[in-house]
């Protein structure tokens, strides 16, 4: 756990059990693979089931950046980054597993309290984010494969500049695709 606070850039790698350890993200934010390959080595594709937890919005923030300073600056690029990373990550993960299921994707329902660490969270801060989690993987528990399958097909567009979804938001798309059938 505390390794997983050692943010790169922040603090310096933990050391612990004769190794140093750092907070995974530096190298892979979204690693799917290391768990499903777990679970290859007794396993086939077909049996393996997986659950995503991400930790961006399912739609990524719009902001005016014209009067960040370079600390914003710098704090929006992670954001850009860490929301692709993860889309990235997911999207290669579906394409070099097609026979496993990932069953939900849960993302958070709004936005996790800003700061440049976790760290700095006040108790309240906390307490609302952990329960938006405990409620994010209730519901998601209830909805169906559907809602995953519309969140990998979102993704995919995105990640190929797909006109059709720059500019809306997940839920936006979901209507598009259901109800107006613009993505047929």
């Amino acid at each position: 756990m505390f390794a997983s606070f050692s943010y790169a850039g922040f603090f310096p790698p933990a050391e612990s059990m004769g190794s140093t350890w750092f907070d995974g993200s530096v190298i892979w934010d979204l690693d799917i693979f290391s768990a499903v390959n777990k679970c290859l080595e007794t396993h086939e594709q077909k049996d393996v089931v997986v659950d995503v937890l991400l930790t961006s919005e399912k739609t990524l923030k719009v902001v005016d950046a014209s009067e960040f300073n370079s600390v914003q600056m710098g704090i929006r690029y992670l954001e850009v980054s860490r929301y692709y990373g993860a889309m990235d990550g997911l999207l290669r993960a579906q394409f070099a597993y097609p026979n496993v299921e990932f069953r939900h994707i849960i993302s958070p329902s709004s936005s996790l309290p800003e700061g440049t660490l976790p760290l700095n969270l006040t108790p309240e801060e906390l307490t609302t984010t952990v329960n938006m989690g405990i409620q994010d993987g209730t519901a998601a528990s209830t909805k169906s494969a559907t809602e995953t399958q519309d969140l990998l097909h979102f993704f995919g567009l995105k990640k190929r500049l797909d006109s059709r979804v720059r500019g809306i938001t997940f839920d936006r798309f979901v209507e598009m695709k259901h109800v107006d059938r613009l993505f047929d």
